[in-house]
């Protein structure tokens, strides 16, 4: 007879999402289309891919298939997006680290916006403690984001928080920002 061990991570016969965190993956995944339709007649340079391949990711080895796309313009990296949701505890968010990682070796000045959902996307002033209170996901990523979070930061880390949900509406309006501020910024010359 054999004996089944746990030993953490995700357990056997269950899986690492919900219908939120299922949701802003759809979200994401549907409105790169979207975006890409709208943009690719202003700049024709631009490419959208699901995951890296092999050969773009530095050393070959690994992969990187952010749920909103990684965006090329030129043939350079200029922008990647991601969906993270997560509880107020756990370690899902560190995951986030590999993929901003390999971006990051690929184009410093890459643009990589996360949406962070779920219990632990928060952070607000708590006037009874008198200080800043954080979830998990700011704990966790602030390092990467010392910049400030719920703001575009141009060829920086941008996390957008939200407990809940966003509207395909803010992530349409936000992926285009970040695309059409780094293709304007990085390549005004080819826009004449």
């Amino acid at each position: 007879m054999t004996t089944y061990h746990f030993n953490g991570g995700i357990q056997k016969g269950t899986v690492a999402t919900d219908a939120r965190a299922r949701k802003l993956d759809e979200q994401c995944k549907h409105l790169m289309q979207d975006v890409y339709s709208v943009l690719k007649k202003t700049y024709p340079k631009l490419t959208v891919q699901k995951k890296l391949t092999k050969t773009q990711i530095p050393g070959e080895i690994g992969a990187c298939a952010p749920d909103g796309g990684a965006w090329f313009y030129d043939g350079v990296l200029i922008a990647v997006f991601e969906g993270k949701k997560q509880q107020d505890r756990g370690n899902a968010i560190e995951r986030w680290f590999k993929n901003n990682f390999i971006c990051r070796l690929i184009n410093p000045n890459v643009s990589y916006v996360t949406f962070c959902t779920g219990e632990g996307a928060y952070s607000f002033w708590d006037k009874v403690l008198g200080r800043l209170t954080h979830g998990q996901i700011v704990k966790a990523l602030n390092v990467a984001h010392l910049d400030g979070f719920d703001q575009y930061n141009p060829g920086k880390n941008s996390a957008f928080l939200n407990t809940d949900c966003f509207t395909k509406e803010f992530i349409n309006a936000t992926m285009i920002e970040a695309i059409t501020e780094r293709i304007e910024t990085l390549f005004p010359q080819s826009l004449i």
